[in-house]
């Protein structure tokens, strides 16, 4: 027997409706694995950039006189398309190396440098340069993504030791 207009009507909606459903099932499930992988990507850069602060630290625990170091950290120029910033942050006494989305910071990872390192190590969240031979290293409280010639870096100045994040530029001649 065949099927009455109404029952037609009833069941392409619902065949539909249930289609429309399962779109948008998929379109969250692909959210959620989105937002997961930026997570693990912007984790891996804070744990570089930690290990390479932490490194660059005990380097320079070692002399006794002044020292200024730097070193050049590879990071890339965006994540899935999306700009990003590295910075450091004290969260509940311990200090953390924070990258986070800055179109969507709740989309962030940290990796853990010291609690209350003391009174002769600082981290450096302001804004400022110095030069070191023949470069010029720039640093700020906040790395955004595309810089180039990015940096951690840190200097013992008469026994206190400071550490932070920036770019680098060489001055002229050799």
């Amino acid at each position: 027997m065949p099927s009455t207009p109404f029952e037609t009507v009833i069941l392409t909606t619902a065949f539909y409706g249930v289609l429309l459903i399962s779109l948008l099932m998929l379109s969250v499930l692909y959210q959620w694995v989105m937002v997961d992988s930026l997570r693990v990507r912007l984790g891996e850069m804070a744990n570089q950039v930690a290990s390479e602060v932490t490194g660059l630290y005990a380097m320079c625990q070692k002399p006794r006189n002044n020292v200024d170091l730097f070193k050049p950290i590879s990071l890339p120029a965006s994540i899935s398309e999306q700009g990003y910033a590295i910075e450091f942050k004290q969260i509940r006494g311990v200090w953390h190396v924070v990258a986070y989305l800055e179109s969507n910071r709740a989309i962030n990872a940290s990796s853990p440098l010291w609690s209350e390192p003391g009174s002769e190590v600082f981290v450096e969240t302001g804004a400022g340069s110095f030069q070191v031979g023949s470069y010029t290293v720039n640093y700020t409280g906040v790395l955004h993504s595309g810089r180039r010639n990015a940096v951690v870096w840190a200097r013992r100045i008469d026994g206190s030791i400071t550490v932070g994040v920036g770019w680098v530029e060489k001055n002229g001649g050799g």
